[in-house]
C-alpha cells in the first residue's frame, strides 16, 4: 500500500481530532505507571503502530509529560513537540519538521529520527539505537550526563551542535556536518570514529586516552560572530532585530 503524503496526512488532523489528542496527553500525564495508550479514529499503521502521522503540534506545541509510549508512528509531524521525562521506544520520527526548540528526555530506545528537521532540539539523557541518518540537528543540544549508545548520525547536519558531559559508544558520524561552531566538552567517545574538522574539542576522550583540546574552526567562528555583530547592529537601526537567530552560525 503506498503510504499518504505528508499533505494528506496533516489533512486528516482537524481541530475536533488535536483537541482529543491534547486531552488524551492532560489524561495519560496523570497515570504515573505505564505504558500509556493513546487512540486516534485510524486503525494501526501497516507496521501495527499507533497512526499520529501528520500530527500538527501548531506553535503553541503538544507537550507529553512522563509518558512511556512504545511503537507509535510521527512521521510528517509538524511544530513544537516535546517529551519531558518520558520513554520512548520503537518510535518512528522521520521526516518531522520540528520547531521552536522541540525536547527529547528521558529515554529513547530504537526510536528512528531518519531526515527529521530538529533544529536546537535539546535531547538525553539515555538514548540507545536511534538513528538520525540525515536529519538536520543544526544547533542541538545534549542534556548534562547523556548516553548515546549504537546511534547512527550518518549525513546528519551537526552545524552549531553542542554535547557537554556526553558519551558516544559504537556510535557513528559517516559524513556527519560539522562546524566550528560544533562543540564537545568533556565528552567520551567508545568505538566511536569521528572526524571533528573544524568543531572544538576540550576535556574529552577517546577510547580511554585522552584528546587533544583542539578547534581548527576558531578563526572561522571569530569571523562568524563579528560579521553577525554587524548585520545585528544593522538590523537594529532598522528596526528589524527580532528577525535575526539568537546566535550566529559559523559556515561548515
Amino acid at each position: 500500500m503506498t503510504m499518504p503524503g505528508a499533505a494528506e496526512l496533516s489533512r486528516r488532523w482537524t481541530p475536533d481530532r488535536l483537541a482529543a489528542l491534547h486531552e488524551q496527553i492532560l489524561e495519560q500525564a496523570r497515570i504515573v505507571k505505564g505504558p500509556h495508550r493513546f487512540e486516534t479514529e485510524w486503525a494501526t499503521t501497516d507496521e501495527g503502530r499507533l497512526d499520529l502521522r501528520g500530527v500538527k503540534a501548531g506553535r503553541d506545541g503538544m507537550q507529553f509529560r512522563y509518558v512511556t509510549l512504545s511503537r507509535v508512528d510521527f512521521r510528517h509531524a509538524r511544530g513544537r513537540l516535546m517529551f519531558f521525562e518520558s520513554e520512548l521506544s520503537d518510535c518512528l520520527f522521520d521526516s518531522v519538521s520540528l520547531s521552536r526548540q522541540p525536547r527529547f528526555d528521558r529515554s529513547l530506545v530504537r526510536c528512528s529520527f531518519r531526515a527529521a528537521s530538529m533544529q536546537g532540539l535539546a535531547i538525553g539523557t539515555r538514548v540507545t539505537e536511534c538513528d538520525f541518518t540525515g536529519a538536520d540537528l543544526r544547533k542541538l543540544s545534549s542534556l548534562p550526563n547523556t548516553r548515546f549508545e549504537r546511534c547512527r548520525f550518518d549525513n546528519a547536519d551537526l552545524r552549531g551542535a553542542e554535547f557537554s558531559d556526553t558519551t558516544f559508544a559504537d556510535c557513528t558520524f559517516v559524513d556527519a556536518a560539522l562546524s566550528a561552531s560544533t562543540s564537545f566538552t568533556r565528552c567520551t567517545f567508545v568505538n566511536t570514529p569521528i572526524t571533528f574538522g573544524l568543531a572544538r574539542v576540550t576535556g574529552s576522550r577517546r577510547d580511554g586516552e585522552a584528546l587533544p583540546d583542539q578547534w581548527d574552526g576558531e578563526e572561522q567562528a571569530d569571523a562568524a560572530r563579528d560579521a553577525y555583530v554587524q548585520r545585528y547592529a544593522r538590523a537594529a537601526a532598522a528596526g528589524r532585530a527580532d528577525d535575526l537567530p539568537l546566535e550566529p552560525e559559523a559556515a561548515s
